[in-house]
């Protein structure tokens, strides 16, 4: 009886540990067709906090939402055409699936010297995210992509 109990389980949790690797495989190919991100299909979020300070941005079906204050409601506007070709051309320069191992180049956000940041994708119920960063100071893979972002949040009022 041990032994069918012992067998069983074995099966069971190679049986888990396949389907496992075969969905993450599946999550993590992209087709040629798919390289391309698709307008409808993104949310862009940067978010950076440290005491006193709190700054979350949202772009969305051409839209994009600014919140200065934890606690406050955010002001939007609706995005030019040609302010969103360029955020999806700047999305494309960008390997999402290398995302989260990107390395901040500074920590200052350790010890309040800036706020703490993290940018994230979620593209066709796909979310990339970054590690935390020095905001104003990304990873030199995301850095035109980041400063792109901060720039039209500035013309939000």
């Amino acid at each position: 009886m041990k032994h069918l109990t012992l067998l069983v389980s074995l099966i069971l949790f190679s049986a888990c540990g396949l389907t496992k690797k075969n969905s993450e495989k599946t999550q993590n190919s992209v087709t040629p067709s798919e390289s391309a991100i698709t307008q409808n299909d993104v949310l862009v979020e940067y978010t950076a906090i440290t005491r006193g300070m709190f700054l979350k941005i949202t772009i969305e079906n051409q839209e994009i939402r600014v919140q200065k204050e934890q606690y406050s409601p955010d002001k939007s506007r609706t995005m030019s055409d040609s302010e969103w070709d360029i955020l999806m051309d700047q999305l494309d320069g960008v390997d999402l699936n290398t995302l989260s191992s990107l390395e901040a180049p500074s920590m200052k956000r350790t010890y309040d010297g800036a706020a703490a940041a993290r940018l994230e994708i979620t593209e066709a119920d796909l979310k990339y995210s970054t590690s935390e960063f020095d905001h104003n100071n990304p990873n030199t893979k995301i850095k035109p992509l980041v400063e792109f972002i901060l720039s039209l949040a500035k013309t939000v009022e």
